[in-house]
Protein backbone atom coordinates (compact mmCIF):
# COMPACT_ATOMS: atom_id res chain seq x y z
CA UNK A 1 0.00 0.00 0.00
CA UNK A 2 1.31 3.39 -1.33
CA UNK A 3 0.17 5.54 1.69
CA UNK A 4 -0.59 9.44 0.62
CA UNK A 5 2.04 12.07 2.60
CA UNK A 6 -0.15 14.51 4.07
CA UNK A 7 -0.49 17.66 1.53
CA UNK A 8 1.76 20.66 2.53
CA UNK A 9 1.75 24.60 2.46
CA UNK A 10 4.03 26.44 -0.26
CA UNK A 11 5.15 29.59 0.38
CA UNK A 12 5.59 32.37 -1.56
CA UNK A 13 9.09 32.52 -1.67
CA UNK A 14 9.37 28.70 -3.71
CA UNK A 15 11.09 29.98 -6.69
CA UNK A 16 11.34 27.70 -9.91
CA UNK A 17 15.00 28.58 -11.80
CA UNK A 18 13.92 29.21 -15.08
CA UNK A 19 16.05 29.07 -18.72
CA UNK A 20 15.59 27.72 -22.36
CA UNK A 21 18.59 25.95 -22.22
CA UNK A 22 20.86 24.84 -19.43
CA UNK A 23 24.68 24.72 -19.61
CA UNK A 24 24.85 26.21 -23.26
CA UNK A 25 27.07 29.40 -24.15
CA UNK A 26 26.51 31.93 -26.69
CA UNK A 27 29.40 31.05 -29.04
CA UNK A 28 30.15 32.22 -32.53
CA UNK A 29 29.09 30.14 -35.57
CA UNK A 30 31.56 27.29 -37.06
CA UNK A 31 34.26 27.74 -38.79
CA UNK A 32 33.85 27.31 -42.63
CA UNK A 33 34.46 23.81 -43.78
CA UNK A 34 34.80 22.74 -40.03
CA UNK A 35 33.90 19.07 -38.80
CA UNK A 36 33.52 17.01 -35.67
CA UNK A 37 34.97 13.66 -35.93
CA UNK A 38 32.93 12.08 -38.91
CA UNK A 39 30.03 14.98 -39.17
CA UNK A 40 31.13 17.03 -41.68
CA UNK A 41 29.74 20.72 -42.08
CA UNK A 42 27.92 21.63 -45.40
CA UNK A 43 26.66 25.03 -46.24
CA UNK A 44 22.90 23.98 -46.76
CA UNK A 45 21.65 27.39 -47.78
CA UNK A 46 22.10 31.21 -47.77
CA UNK A 47 18.98 33.03 -45.52
CA UNK A 48 17.12 36.31 -46.92
CA UNK A 49 20.05 38.51 -45.33
CA UNK A 50 22.72 36.86 -46.95
CA UNK A 51 23.82 35.07 -44.26
CA UNK A 52 25.45 31.61 -45.41
CA UNK A 53 24.38 28.99 -42.93
CA UNK A 54 25.39 25.21 -42.53
CA UNK A 55 24.77 21.80 -41.29
CA UNK A 56 26.33 19.16 -39.20
CA UNK A 57 25.60 15.49 -41.63
CA UNK A 58 25.70 12.83 -39.34
CA UNK A 59 25.10 9.55 -42.15
CA UNK A 60 24.01 6.57 -41.69
CA UNK A 61 26.25 2.72 -42.83
CA UNK A 62 22.96 1.37 -44.45
CA UNK A 63 22.42 2.35 -48.51
CA UNK A 64 20.27 5.61 -48.69
CA UNK A 65 18.33 7.33 -49.63
CA UNK A 66 16.78 8.26 -45.81
CA UNK A 67 14.30 9.99 -44.56
CA UNK A 68 16.35 13.25 -43.14
CA UNK A 69 15.42 14.17 -38.97
CA UNK A 70 16.83 18.06 -38.71
CA UNK A 71 18.33 18.33 -35.35
CA UNK A 72 17.96 21.75 -34.06
CA UNK A 73 19.88 23.11 -30.60
CA UNK A 74 18.50 25.17 -28.09
CA UNK A 75 19.95 28.48 -26.42
CA UNK A 76 17.62 30.90 -25.49
CA UNK A 77 17.05 31.63 -28.96
CA UNK A 78 20.42 33.62 -28.92
CA UNK A 79 22.94 31.18 -28.14
CA UNK A 80 24.21 27.79 -28.90
CA UNK A 81 25.68 26.00 -32.07
CA UNK A 82 24.96 22.69 -33.69
CA UNK A 83 27.93 21.38 -31.27
CA UNK A 84 27.20 23.17 -28.20
CA UNK A 85 25.25 20.35 -26.24
CA UNK A 86 26.78 16.37 -26.18
CA UNK A 87 22.88 15.36 -25.94
CA UNK A 88 22.21 16.76 -29.52
CA UNK A 89 25.17 15.14 -31.07
CA UNK A 90 24.60 12.00 -29.45
CA UNK A 91 20.88 11.91 -30.90
CA UNK A 92 22.41 13.07 -33.92
CA UNK A 93 24.21 9.88 -34.15
CA UNK A 94 21.70 7.26 -32.92
CA UNK A 95 19.36 8.51 -35.76
CA UNK A 96 22.26 7.74 -38.16
CA UNK A 97 22.32 4.52 -36.34
CA UNK A 98 18.45 4.17 -36.63
CA UNK A 99 18.60 4.79 -40.47
CA UNK A 100 17.76 8.23 -40.78
CA UNK A 101 20.29 11.20 -41.90
CA UNK A 102 21.03 13.80 -39.46
CA UNK A 103 20.91 17.80 -40.25
CA UNK A 104 22.14 19.33 -37.11
CA UNK A 105 21.75 22.99 -38.52
CA UNK A 106 22.34 26.30 -37.72
CA UNK A 107 19.74 29.13 -37.76
CA UNK A 108 20.16 32.67 -37.16
CA UNK A 109 20.25 34.07 -33.42
CA UNK A 110 18.38 37.05 -31.94
CA UNK A 111 20.69 39.56 -29.57
CA UNK A 112 22.95 39.82 -28.28
CA UNK A 113 23.56 36.32 -29.93
CA UNK A 114 24.58 36.17 -33.63
CA UNK A 115 26.57 33.69 -36.23
CA UNK A 116 29.72 34.54 -37.58
CA UNK A 117 29.05 36.43 -40.53
CA UNK A 118 25.32 36.77 -39.48
CA UNK A 119 23.89 40.22 -41.19
CA UNK A 120 20.82 40.70 -39.44
CA UNK A 121 19.21 40.55 -35.93
CA UNK A 122 17.43 37.22 -35.89
CA UNK A 123 14.29 38.01 -34.54
CA UNK A 124 11.21 36.20 -34.78
CA UNK A 125 10.49 34.93 -37.86
CA UNK A 126 13.97 35.03 -39.31
CA UNK A 127 15.09 31.68 -37.62
CA UNK A 128 12.02 30.17 -37.78
CA UNK A 129 12.66 30.81 -41.99
CA UNK A 130 15.88 29.32 -41.58
CA UNK A 131 14.29 26.43 -40.09
CA UNK A 132 12.21 25.80 -43.55
CA UNK A 133 15.11 26.62 -45.45
CA UNK A 134 16.95 23.32 -44.01
CA UNK A 135 13.52 21.60 -44.34
CA UNK A 136 13.34 22.33 -48.40
CA UNK A 137 16.93 21.84 -48.16
CA UNK A 138 17.04 18.72 -46.66
CA UNK A 139 13.80 17.49 -49.20
CA UNK A 140 15.93 18.18 -52.25
CA UNK A 141 19.38 16.80 -50.97
CA UNK A 142 20.15 13.59 -52.90
CA UNK A 143 20.75 11.47 -50.10
CA UNK A 144 17.12 12.37 -48.47
CA UNK A 145 14.49 10.42 -49.88
CA UNK A 146 12.19 13.15 -50.16
CA UNK A 147 10.69 12.80 -46.34
CA UNK A 148 11.83 15.58 -43.38
CA UNK A 149 10.93 15.30 -39.58
CA UNK A 150 13.35 16.86 -36.89
CA UNK A 151 13.85 17.51 -33.47
CA UNK A 152 14.92 20.17 -30.77
CA UNK A 153 15.35 20.96 -27.76
CA UNK A 154 14.01 23.89 -25.19
CA UNK A 155 14.06 27.10 -28.33
CA UNK A 156 14.87 24.07 -30.54
CA UNK A 157 11.50 22.24 -29.49
CA UNK A 158 9.70 25.32 -29.88
CA UNK A 159 11.22 25.59 -33.89
CA UNK A 160 9.60 21.88 -34.08
CA UNK A 161 6.78 22.75 -32.94
CA UNK A 162 6.18 25.80 -35.08
CA UNK A 163 7.72 23.89 -38.30
CA UNK A 164 4.69 20.91 -37.30
CA UNK A 165 1.91 23.60 -37.32
CA UNK A 166 3.03 26.31 -40.35
CA UNK A 167 4.07 26.07 -44.20
CA UNK A 168 2.98 23.56 -46.79
CA UNK A 169 2.92 19.78 -46.16
CA UNK A 170 5.65 17.90 -48.45
CA UNK A 171 7.79 21.67 -48.88
CA UNK A 172 8.63 23.54 -45.74
CA UNK A 173 6.21 21.84 -43.05
CA UNK A 174 7.85 19.11 -41.67
CA UNK A 175 6.49 15.29 -41.79
CA UNK A 176 6.98 14.38 -38.03
CA UNK A 177 8.61 16.27 -35.07
CA UNK A 178 9.78 15.58 -31.66
CA UNK A 179 10.54 18.51 -29.06
CA UNK A 180 12.25 17.98 -25.87
CA UNK A 181 11.76 20.89 -23.52
CA UNK A 182 9.69 23.25 -25.49
CA UNK A 183 8.52 26.58 -25.87
CA UNK A 184 4.52 26.55 -27.21
CA UNK A 185 3.02 29.69 -25.80
CA UNK A 186 5.08 32.61 -25.87
CA UNK A 187 2.08 34.75 -24.21
CA UNK A 188 2.12 32.55 -21.05
CA UNK A 189 3.30 34.42 -18.35
CA UNK A 190 1.56 32.03 -15.57
CA UNK A 191 1.79 33.89 -12.42
CA UNK A 192 3.81 32.21 -9.02
CA UNK A 193 6.65 30.36 -11.56
CA UNK A 194 8.87 33.11 -11.49
CA UNK A 195 9.12 33.68 -15.11
CA UNK A 196 11.61 36.89 -15.19
CA UNK A 197 14.23 34.81 -17.70
CA UNK A 198 11.29 33.07 -19.62
CA UNK A 199 10.04 36.93 -20.02
CA UNK A 200 13.05 38.29 -20.99
CA UNK A 201 13.68 35.18 -23.45
CA UNK A 202 10.60 35.57 -25.04
CA UNK A 203 9.78 38.52 -25.60
CA UNK A 204 13.65 39.76 -26.58
CA UNK A 205 12.82 37.11 -29.70
CA UNK A 206 9.93 38.35 -30.82
CA UNK A 207 10.77 41.65 -30.23
CA UNK A 208 7.58 43.19 -28.42
CA UNK A 209 6.89 43.71 -24.88
CA UNK A 210 5.11 41.38 -22.85
CA UNK A 211 2.11 43.52 -23.05
CA UNK A 212 1.81 42.74 -26.60
CA UNK A 213 0.15 39.58 -26.32
CA UNK A 214 -1.80 39.25 -30.40
CA UNK A 215 1.77 39.67 -30.93
CA UNK A 216 3.18 36.79 -29.10
CA UNK A 217 0.66 34.42 -30.06
CA UNK A 218 0.96 35.15 -33.82
CA UNK A 219 4.76 33.80 -33.02
CA UNK A 220 3.37 30.88 -30.75
CA UNK A 221 2.91 27.18 -31.92
CA UNK A 222 -0.21 26.76 -29.21
CA UNK A 223 -1.91 29.08 -31.05
CA UNK A 224 -0.99 29.09 -34.52
CA UNK A 225 -2.02 25.28 -34.74
CA UNK A 226 -4.54 23.53 -36.56
CA UNK A 227 -6.84 20.27 -36.83
CA UNK A 228 -4.01 19.77 -39.77
CA UNK A 229 -0.73 20.31 -37.48
CA UNK A 230 2.21 17.29 -38.22
CA UNK A 231 2.37 14.31 -35.81
CA UNK A 232 4.20 15.59 -32.60
CA UNK A 233 5.91 13.82 -29.43
CA UNK A 234 6.93 16.06 -26.69
CA UNK A 235 9.17 14.93 -23.52
CA UNK A 236 10.04 17.13 -20.79
CA UNK A 237 10.86 16.53 -17.27
CA UNK A 238 8.80 17.35 -14.35
CA UNK A 239 10.85 19.53 -12.76
CA UNK A 240 11.77 21.27 -15.90
CA UNK A 241 13.46 24.20 -16.13
CA UNK A 242 11.28 25.04 -19.09
CA UNK A 243 7.87 26.35 -17.10
CA UNK A 244 5.80 22.96 -17.73
CA UNK A 245 2.83 25.39 -17.99
CA UNK A 246 3.95 25.47 -21.33
CA UNK A 247 3.09 21.88 -22.40
CA UNK A 248 0.14 22.19 -20.65
CA UNK A 249 -1.26 24.80 -22.51
CA UNK A 250 -0.59 23.52 -25.81
CA UNK A 251 -2.20 20.40 -24.84
CA UNK A 252 -5.51 21.89 -24.13
CA UNK A 253 -5.06 23.72 -27.43
CA UNK A 254 -4.35 20.63 -29.16
CA UNK A 255 -7.77 18.80 -27.31
CA UNK A 256 -9.77 21.90 -28.28
CA UNK A 257 -9.09 21.72 -31.69
CA UNK A 258 -9.37 17.67 -31.62
CA UNK A 259 -5.81 17.04 -32.78
CA UNK A 260 -4.92 13.44 -31.98
CA UNK A 261 -1.72 12.73 -33.17
CA UNK A 262 0.98 13.93 -30.74
CA UNK A 263 2.22 12.05 -27.76
CA UNK A 264 3.37 13.07 -24.35
CA UNK A 265 6.22 11.95 -22.08
CA UNK A 266 7.35 13.37 -18.39
CA UNK A 267 9.97 12.07 -16.51
CA UNK A 268 11.04 12.33 -13.05
CA UNK A 269 13.90 14.50 -11.87
CA UNK A 270 15.24 18.23 -13.64
CA UNK A 271 16.38 17.60 -16.78
CA UNK A 272 16.15 19.64 -19.55
CA UNK A 273 16.33 19.77 -23.50
CA UNK A 274 18.76 17.22 -24.82
CA UNK A 275 19.25 15.91 -21.55
CA UNK A 276 15.91 13.99 -21.73
CA UNK A 277 16.88 12.22 -25.04
CA UNK A 278 18.29 8.88 -23.10
CA UNK A 279 14.87 8.42 -21.33
CA UNK A 280 12.86 9.90 -24.76
CA UNK A 281 14.99 7.70 -27.21
CA UNK A 282 13.10 4.63 -28.06
CA UNK A 283 9.86 6.63 -28.18
CA UNK A 284 10.93 9.38 -30.17
CA UNK A 285 12.76 7.08 -32.62
CA UNK A 286 9.97 4.67 -32.66
CA UNK A 287 7.13 8.42 -33.27
CA UNK A 288 9.44 9.03 -36.34
CA UNK A 289 9.27 5.40 -37.83
CA UNK A 290 5.32 4.96 -37.13
CA UNK A 291 5.40 9.26 -38.66
CA UNK A 292 7.40 8.23 -41.89
CA UNK A 293 5.51 5.50 -42.58
CA UNK A 294 2.38 7.44 -41.90
CA UNK A 295 0.81 4.78 -39.14
CA UNK A 296 -1.89 6.37 -37.72
CA UNK A 297 -1.63 7.36 -33.78
CA UNK A 298 -3.51 6.49 -31.13
CA UNK A 299 -5.37 9.21 -30.03
CA UNK A 300 -5.08 10.87 -26.55
CA UNK A 301 -8.45 10.77 -24.23
CA UNK A 302 -9.96 14.52 -24.01
CA UNK A 303 -12.87 13.89 -21.94
CA UNK A 304 -13.85 11.58 -19.52
CA UNK A 305 -14.14 7.48 -19.39
CA UNK A 306 -14.72 4.75 -17.99
CA UNK A 307 -11.45 3.59 -18.95
CA UNK A 308 -10.63 -0.65 -19.43
CA UNK A 309 -9.44 -0.78 -16.06
CA UNK A 310 -11.88 -3.05 -14.34
CA UNK A 311 -11.16 -1.71 -10.53
CA UNK A 312 -10.37 2.26 -10.32
CA UNK A 313 -10.85 5.60 -8.63
CA UNK A 314 -11.62 7.80 -11.75
CA UNK A 315 -12.56 11.45 -10.45
CA UNK A 316 -12.27 12.93 -7.27
CA UNK A 317 -13.54 16.54 -5.76
CA UNK A 318 -13.40 18.32 -2.60
CA UNK A 319 -15.42 21.39 -1.68
CA UNK A 320 -15.10 23.56 1.14
CA UNK A 321 -14.27 27.04 2.36
CA UNK A 322 -10.86 28.39 0.58
CA UNK A 323 -9.43 30.51 2.93
CA UNK A 324 -5.74 32.20 2.98
CA UNK A 325 -2.55 31.51 5.17
CA UNK A 326 -2.74 27.41 6.38
CA UNK A 327 -6.46 27.78 5.05
CA UNK A 328 -6.45 27.28 2.12
CA UNK A 329 -7.19 24.44 0.24
CA UNK A 330 -4.30 21.99 -0.85
CA UNK A 331 -5.58 18.61 -2.62
CA UNK A 332 -2.74 15.71 -3.02
CA UNK A 333 -2.78 12.41 -4.95
CA UNK A 334 -0.98 9.83 -5.92
CA UNK A 335 -0.34 8.20 -9.44
CA UNK A 336 1.01 4.39 -9.64
CA UNK A 337 1.90 1.80 -12.02
CA UNK A 338 4.58 1.94 -15.18
CA UNK A 339 3.09 4.36 -17.64
CA UNK A 340 2.14 8.24 -17.84
CA UNK A 341 -1.20 9.37 -16.27
CA UNK A 342 -3.01 12.19 -18.01
CA UNK A 343 -5.08 14.52 -15.51
CA UNK A 344 -7.30 17.30 -15.74
CA UNK A 345 -7.41 19.52 -12.56
CA UNK A 346 -9.92 22.58 -11.84
CA UNK A 347 -10.81 25.17 -9.27
CA UNK A 348 -14.43 26.41 -9.23
CA UNK A 349 -15.87 29.33 -7.39
CA UNK A 350 -17.94 31.98 -9.61
CA UNK A 351 -20.19 28.69 -11.17
CA UNK A 352 -21.09 26.99 -7.67
CA UNK A 353 -23.62 30.02 -7.87
CA UNK A 354 -26.04 27.71 -10.14
CA UNK A 355 -26.44 25.35 -7.74
CA UNK A 356 -27.31 27.62 -5.20
CA UNK A 357 -24.14 28.16 -3.10
CA UNK A 358 -23.57 31.30 -1.28
CA UNK A 359 -19.99 32.68 -0.44
CA UNK A 360 -18.67 31.65 -3.33
CA UNK A 361 -14.60 32.09 -4.33
CA UNK A 362 -14.70 34.76 -7.31
CA UNK A 363 -11.41 34.10 -8.63
CA UNK A 364 -9.83 30.79 -7.84
CA UNK A 365 -6.06 30.39 -8.77
CA UNK A 366 -5.08 26.77 -8.81
CA UNK A 367 -1.01 25.44 -8.07
CA UNK A 368 0.11 22.56 -9.32
CA UNK A 369 3.87 20.86 -7.34
CA UNK A 370 5.14 17.46 -7.45
CA UNK A 371 6.44 15.69 -4.19
CA UNK A 372 9.87 17.98 -4.17
CA UNK A 373 7.73 21.40 -3.46
CA UNK A 374 8.77 22.36 -7.02
CA UNK A 375 6.10 24.15 -8.74
CA UNK A 376 5.30 22.81 -12.33
CA UNK A 377 2.48 24.91 -12.98
CA UNK A 378 -0.28 27.42 -12.26
CA UNK A 379 -3.53 28.83 -13.81
CA UNK A 380 -5.43 31.93 -12.39
CA UNK A 381 -8.02 32.05 -15.46
CA UNK A 382 -8.52 30.05 -18.14
CA UNK A 383 -7.50 29.90 -21.83
CA UNK A 384 -10.01 31.69 -24.08
CA UNK A 385 -8.96 28.58 -26.45
CA UNK A 386 -9.93 28.70 -30.11
CA UNK A 387 -11.83 25.48 -32.17
CA UNK A 388 -14.46 23.42 -30.08
CA UNK A 389 -13.82 24.03 -26.07
CA UNK A 390 -12.73 20.85 -24.06
CA UNK A 391 -16.20 19.54 -22.48
CA UNK A 392 -14.10 20.27 -18.70
CA UNK A 393 -13.46 23.62 -19.47
CA UNK A 394 -14.99 25.74 -16.35
CA UNK A 395 -18.23 27.73 -17.50
CA UNK A 396 -16.97 30.79 -15.85
CA UNK A 397 -13.51 32.52 -17.48
CA UNK A 398 -12.44 33.40 -13.71
CA UNK A 399 -12.15 29.81 -12.80
CA UNK A 400 -9.10 27.24 -13.23
CA UNK A 401 -7.67 24.81 -15.40
CA UNK A 402 -4.74 22.67 -15.60
CA UNK A 403 -3.88 19.28 -18.15
CA UNK A 404 -0.65 17.96 -17.28
CA UNK A 405 1.11 14.53 -18.16
CA UNK A 406 2.71 12.78 -14.84
CA UNK A 407 4.98 9.91 -13.84
CA UNK A 408 4.62 7.86 -11.07
CA UNK A 409 4.66 9.74 -7.82
CA UNK A 410 3.12 12.33 -5.38
CA UNK A 411 1.30 15.89 -6.46
CA UNK A 412 -0.19 18.25 -4.91
CA UNK A 413 -2.64 21.05 -5.74
CA UNK A 414 -3.29 23.63 -3.99
CA UNK A 415 -6.49 26.21 -4.60
CA UNK A 416 -6.49 29.74 -3.74
CA UNK A 417 -8.35 33.05 -3.84
CA UNK A 418 -6.52 36.10 -6.03
CA UNK A 419 -5.20 38.79 -3.42
CA UNK A 420 -5.54 36.48 -0.82
CA UNK A 421 -9.72 36.76 -1.02
CA UNK A 422 -11.70 33.64 0.43
CA UNK A 423 -14.92 31.67 -0.02
CA UNK A 424 -16.39 28.23 -1.00
CA UNK A 425 -14.55 26.96 -4.08
CA UNK A 426 -14.05 23.14 -5.67
CA UNK A 427 -11.21 21.26 -6.31
CA UNK A 428 -11.34 18.53 -8.85
CA UNK A 429 -8.98 15.82 -9.93
CA UNK A 430 -9.97 13.90 -13.67
CA UNK A 431 -8.71 10.68 -14.56
CA UNK A 432 -8.32 10.93 -18.26
CA UNK A 433 -6.46 8.26 -19.48
CA UNK A 434 -6.81 4.62 -18.19
CA UNK A 435 -3.90 2.10 -19.06
CA UNK A 436 -1.23 0.73 -17.12
CA UNK A 437 -1.03 3.55 -14.43
CA UNK A 438 -3.90 5.34 -12.06
CA UNK A 439 -4.70 7.67 -9.50
CA UNK A 440 -4.56 5.40 -6.61
CA UNK A 441 -5.72 7.89 -3.66
CA UNK A 442 -6.19 11.71 -3.11
CA UNK A 443 -6.48 13.52 -0.13
CA UNK A 444 -7.93 17.50 0.56
CA UNK A 445 -7.54 19.64 3.19
CA UNK A 446 -9.99 22.25 3.58
CA UNK A 447 -11.51 24.89 6.28
CA UNK A 448 -14.46 24.45 8.07
CA UNK A 449 -14.60 28.12 8.92
CA UNK A 450 -18.15 27.84 11.24
CA UNK A 451 -20.44 26.18 13.05
CA UNK A 452 -22.30 23.75 10.79
CA UNK A 453 -19.73 23.74 8.06
CA UNK A 454 -19.03 20.61 6.05
CA UNK A 455 -15.96 19.36 3.65
CA UNK A 456 -17.52 17.26 0.61
CA UNK A 457 -15.40 15.41 -0.68
CA UNK A 458 -16.63 13.19 -4.34
CA UNK A 459 -15.24 10.20 -5.89
CA UNK A 460 -16.10 8.15 -8.56
CA UNK A 461 -15.44 4.78 -9.19
CA UNK A 462 -15.22 3.20 -12.54
CA UNK A 463 -14.91 0.19 -14.48
CA UNK A 464 -17.72 -2.51 -14.45
CA UNK A 465 -16.40 -4.21 -10.78
CA UNK A 466 -16.89 -3.26 -7.51
CA UNK A 467 -14.02 -1.51 -5.63
CA UNK A 468 -12.37 -1.72 -2.29
CA UNK A 469 -11.17 2.11 -1.08
CA UNK A 470 -10.96 3.61 2.54
CA UNK A 471 -12.65 7.14 3.11
CA UNK A 472 -10.90 8.98 6.45
CA UNK A 473 -11.33 12.04 7.79
CA UNK A 474 -8.66 13.41 10.05
CA UNK A 475 -8.24 16.64 12.33
CA UNK A 476 -6.12 16.66 15.66
CA UNK A 477 -3.06 14.32 14.12
CA UNK A 478 -2.83 17.38 12.12
CA UNK A 479 -1.18 19.51 14.26
CA UNK A 480 1.65 17.36 14.16
CA UNK A 481 2.11 18.33 10.58
CA UNK A 482 2.26 22.12 11.69
CA UNK A 483 -1.27 22.72 11.26
CA UNK A 484 -2.64 25.32 13.25
CA UNK A 485 -6.38 25.03 14.45
CA UNK A 486 -6.94 21.68 13.69
CA UNK A 487 -10.62 20.15 13.17
CA UNK A 488 -11.24 18.66 17.12
CA UNK A 489 -13.61 15.99 16.34
CA UNK A 490 -14.22 15.21 12.48
CA UNK A 491 -17.43 12.72 11.96
CA UNK A 492 -17.38 11.01 8.43
CA UNK A 493 -20.50 10.29 6.34
CA UNK A 494 -20.34 8.32 2.59
CA UNK A 495 -23.50 9.09 0.85
CA UNK A 496 -24.53 6.98 -2.85
CA UNK A 497 -25.25 9.68 -5.89
CA UNK A 498 -28.94 9.85 -4.85
CA UNK A 499 -27.53 11.05 -1.60
CA UNK A 500 -28.63 7.87 0.99
CA UNK A 501 -26.53 7.40 3.45
CA UNK A 502 -24.39 4.56 3.43
CA UNK A 503 -22.07 4.64 6.23
CA UNK A 504 -21.28 6.57 9.20
CA UNK A 505 -18.80 6.65 11.44
CA UNK A 506 -17.80 9.40 14.71
CA UNK A 507 -14.39 7.85 16.25
CA UNK A 508 -12.65 5.17 13.79
CA UNK A 509 -12.43 2.61 16.70
CA UNK A 510 -15.87 2.40 17.44
CA UNK A 511 -16.73 0.52 13.93
CA UNK A 512 -14.50 -1.63 11.89
CA UNK A 513 -11.67 -1.56 13.94
CA UNK A 514 -9.84 -4.55 12.58
CA UNK A 515 -10.83 -3.86 8.74
CA UNK A 516 -9.53 -0.27 9.43
CA UNK A 517 -6.21 -1.77 10.90
CA UNK A 518 -6.28 -4.70 8.26
CA UNK A 519 -5.87 -1.58 5.57
CA UNK A 520 -2.40 -0.57 7.25
CA UNK A 521 -3.36 3.43 7.51
CA UNK A 522 -5.44 3.60 10.64
CA UNK A 523 -6.14 7.43 11.65
CA UNK A 524 -3.69 8.47 14.33
CA UNK A 525 -6.14 9.82 16.65
CA UNK A 526 -8.52 7.83 18.01
CA UNK A 527 -10.84 10.89 17.77
CA UNK A 528 -10.48 10.85 13.39
CA UNK A 529 -12.51 8.97 11.20
CA UNK A 530 -12.44 6.30 8.73
CA UNK A 531 -14.86 4.06 6.40
CA UNK A 532 -13.86 0.92 4.81
CA UNK A 533 -16.17 -0.05 1.70
CA UNK A 534 -16.56 -1.94 -1.28
CA UNK A 535 -18.05 0.08 -3.60
CA UNK A 536 -19.89 -0.80 -7.29
CA UNK A 537 -19.06 1.81 -9.92
CA UNK A 538 -20.95 5.14 -9.52
CA UNK A 539 -20.48 8.19 -7.81
CA UNK A 540 -19.84 8.24 -3.61
CA UNK A 541 -19.84 11.37 -1.42
CA UNK A 542 -17.81 11.72 1.51
CA UNK A 543 -18.80 14.55 4.06
CA UNK A 544 -16.97 15.66 7.09
CA UNK A 545 -18.00 18.07 9.71
CA UNK A 546 -17.43 17.84 13.50
CA UNK A 547 -19.13 16.06 15.98
CA UNK A 548 -19.40 18.79 18.38
CA UNK A 549 -20.02 22.06 15.56
CA UNK A 550 -16.50 23.01 16.38
CA UNK A 551 -14.23 24.78 13.35
CA UNK A 552 -11.22 23.94 12.29
CA UNK A 553 -9.08 22.53 9.53
CA UNK A 554 -9.92 18.77 8.54
CA UNK A 555 -8.40 16.38 5.81
CA UNK A 556 -10.86 14.02 3.89
CA UNK A 557 -8.93 11.34 1.88
CA UNK A 558 -9.96 8.13 -0.47
CA UNK A 559 -7.32 5.29 -0.85
CA UNK A 560 -7.76 2.69 -3.40
CA UNK A 561 -7.45 -0.25 -1.30
CA UNK A 562 -7.16 -2.58 -4.57
CA UNK A 563 -4.19 -4.48 -5.62
CA UNK A 564 -2.16 -1.71 -7.69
Amino acid sequence: MVRLMEPKIFRPQLLLALCLAIGLTVLPGMTRGQSTGSAPTEVFETAADGTVLHWMVYTPATPGPWPAVLVIHGGLFYGGTPDSSGESVTSAQDLAAAGYIAFSIEYRLAPPGALRGQRSAGYFPDQNNDVKLAIRAARADSRCNGQVGAIGGSSGGYNVAYAAVTGTPGDDRIDVGVSLSGVYDLSDFSPNLGLETFTETVTNFVNVPASDITTLRAASPAWLADRTVAPLFFANSIEDSMPYSQLADLIQHFDALGVTNYQVASYAGSNHSFANWPSAKQQALAFFAAGFAGTTLPPPVPFPSSGDLSKKLLNVSTRSNVGTGDNVMVGGFIVTGEGDKRVVLRALGPSLGQVGINGLLADPVLALYDSAGMLMASNDDRLALPGEPNPLLPANPAESLLTAILPAGSYTAVLQGVNGTSGVGLFELYDLEPGSSRVANISTRGQLAASGDVLIGGFIIGGSDPTKVIARALGPSLGSFGVSSPLPNPVLEMHDSNGTLLSFNDDWRSTQQQEIINSTIPPISDKEAAIVATLPPGNYTAVVRDGTGATGVSLVEVYDLEPQ
